[in-house]
């Protein structure tokens, strides 16, 4: 499903991978391949979760939200079911996310060189060692 919504000044845009609406509650799920796992006592923080669940009780007024983490290597499971103060302290978190990043002067290149192949900066050129690296990728 996809998605947008504003919060304060903040455009929010995304994709849920699953979304199944019932008639008291929506599941939603994101299907994880990595083998990294968020711990389970971390699922009612986790801002990605959390977005998709904000972004459901926009879509679907006056229903349960839980959503949940589905890691397919090792077909665990991790959700939970969000309240209307875990939504509010997600506004906080989006809100305040947002402004430590246009407030953030210092801008360091990542040391990983994979990412810069999806940098919009890389592309437009405003970070000269985004442009050099891809220059030197499209060499190999």
């Amino acid at each position: 499903m996809q998605f947008s919504f504003i919060l304060g000044s903040f455009l929010v845009n995304g994709f849920i991978d699953r979304v199944d609406e019932y008639e008291n509650r929506i599941e939603i799920i994101d299907y994880k391949t990595g083998k990294w796992e968020v711990a389970q006592k971390s699922i009612k923080d986790n801002l990605q979760l959390g977005i998709y669940a904000l972004a459901a009780s926009s879509v679907f007024p006056g229903k349960e939200i839980y959503a949940e983490l589905y890691y397919l290597r090792s077909g665990k499971r991790k959700g939970h079911t969000f309240t209307e103060e875990d939504l509010e302290n997600v506004k906080v978190e989006i809100i305040n996310f947002g402004n430590k990043i246009i407030n953030d002067n210092n801008f360091l290149p990542t040391p990983n060189e994979r990412v810069c192949s999806f940098c919009d900066h890389a592309k437009s050129g405003a970070c000269a060692t985004g442009v050099a690296r891809n220059k030197k990728n499209q060499g190999r």
